[in-house]
């Protein structure tokens, strides 16, 4: 399906990010941007497996030239809630090539085997973290968990984005690592998913919400049946949300996102329950609803009501929204040292987006009018992989609550510069409130704490 002028979100980063790019030109480096995918012979590993499906997901969307299977995948999935057939069936079906690659494309490997990358990047996860290079490390990194997982993925698909695609000079040319347990704050020790949240509300289902729905699809669940979602979103999925928003495909435009995503949802065993309408100042939950919510969304009154109802805990993340931001991420959790009010302030007023070169040559030739320049101009713009990175906090935050109380209640990270991240870590005034199931454990064993 291409994508009109209007809804290619790809080719409005590139033009809003760089004045001296037509719309043409970026659509033709988008097309040329290919990836090649490959992975440690370890691929029965969970991590692994996490990392190669959080690739290939964000691959397909944000290089559009094709991603391309470079090893052979013959393992069977062990992850998540995932078909046990072989790896390589499921990275088909996300929409990788088996074909040979093109001499251009750009090689991201999973693992630590390779001792150095040229022209591409090594991305893997140690504990909680995902770390991301162009050489292995010295010493052989512990053993990562799902989380972990796509959380490198996710680190190693920017990163080879921002060389091939937006020409960003430092990618691809030092290690960073970020841990989704403890961005930014003293790294929380262990890496074991011991502790599974049992029931989530998820408000939002576009580019971060479908993150976090995939996110918790790759944990160990032996039984996703005891999990309950509440699936929150009054939008409908549009043709411009296929190369943004992880779970979206053909089939799902012009369908309501929250009924999307439940099915999707319902394919891996969990049960739902669907809310079409907005979440607004006064909502609360009842007592049989899940107390955790994970809110991803853009709406300022929303943010704020979820943050002031009656949950237990609230992991909001936001992501940044234009071309110089579209790799950071801010989380708050609540209740912690902030009020929503001092969380976001209220903005000073609506600001009219300049209309770039670019846009005014395609008024100006007549391929769209100014009302469609206009509307690019002002709209937010992101790429998946960073949307996966921001869920794997919230989601490790969700275990990490469950777990012993702590959660990270504010966040500010920059995946351009990992080293930078600012996060504290804080404690719920109720620990062991949040209803849990017991990973790899086996069924019968979800507690109805509250």
């Amino acid at each position: 399906m291409n994508p009109s002028i209007e809804d290619d979100r790809l080719a409005q980063l590139l033009i809003r990010g760089d004045c001296n790019i037509g719309y043409d030109q970026a659509r033709r480096r988008l097309d040329q941007a290919a990836l090649v995918l490959t992975a440690d012979d370890a691929t029965g590993v969970p991590w692994i497996q996490a990392a190669l499906f959080t690739a290939a997901e964000c691959g397909v969307r944000m290089f559009p030239g094709g991603v391309y299977l470079g090893s052979d995948f013959g393992y069977t999935t062990v992850v998540g809630q995932f078909g046990r057939w072989p790896v390589r069936r499921h990275l088909e079906l996300a929409g990788c090539r088996s074909s040979a690659a093109p001499a251009h494309a750009v090689a991201l490997h999973i693992g630590t085997e390779r001792p150095r990358m040229q022209g591409g990047a090594l991305c893997w996860a140690d504990g909680w973290a995902g770390l991301v290079g162009i050489e292995a490390p010295a010493d052989p990194p512990r053993g990562g968990n799902e989380i972990g997982g796509a959380m490198a993925a996710a680190m190693g698909i920017g990163e080879v984005f921002r060389s091939v695609v937006l020409g960003d000079k430092l990618a691809c040319r030092r290690t960073s690592r970020l841990s989704a347990l403890s961005p930014g704050c003293e790294d929380a020790a262990g890496i074991d998913l011991c502790y599974l949240p049992a029931a989530y509300w998820l408000l939002g289902l576009g580019n971060l919400g479908q993150a976090a729905l995939w996110t918790i699809g790759l944990l160990p669940y032996t039984d996703p049946g005891m999990v309950s979602l509440v699936l929150q979103d009054p939008d409908k999925s549009e043709i411009g949300n296929l190369a943004i928003q992880l779970l979206t495909r053909p089939d799902w435009i012009g369908r309501k996102k929250a009924r999307n995503a439940a099915t999707w949802a319902e394919g891996r065993g969990f049960g739902t329950a669907v809310v079409e309408s907005r979440f607004v100042d006064g909502t609360k939950r009842s007592a049989d609803e899940p107390a955790l919510v994970l809110v991803g969304v853009d709406n300022l009154a929303a943010r704020r009501a979820a943050a002031g109802s009656n949950f237990d805990l609230v992991v909001d993340a936001g992501l940044g929204a234009s071309p110089s931001e579209i790799f950071d991420i801010r989380l708050h959790g609540f209740p912690g040292r902030r009020s929503p009010e001092q969380a976001w302030p209220a903005p000073d007023g609506p600001l009219e987006a300049p209309i770039v070169p670019a846009l005014q040559e395609l008024v100006d030739a007549g391929r769209i009018d100014r009302c469609g320049a206009l509307m690019i101009a002002g709209r937010s713009l992101g790429v998946p992989s960073t949307a996966v990175a921001a869920a794997a906090i919230q989601v490790a935050q969700a275990c990490q609550a469950v777990s012993d109380g702590t959660f990270v209640d504010f966040a500010d990270v920059a995946l351009t510069n990992c080293r930078r991240a600012a996060g504290r870590r804080h404690m719920l005034a109720r620990p062991g409130i949040l209803p849990f199931v017991h990973a790899r454990l086996g069924a019968g064993t979800a507690s109805k704490a509250r």
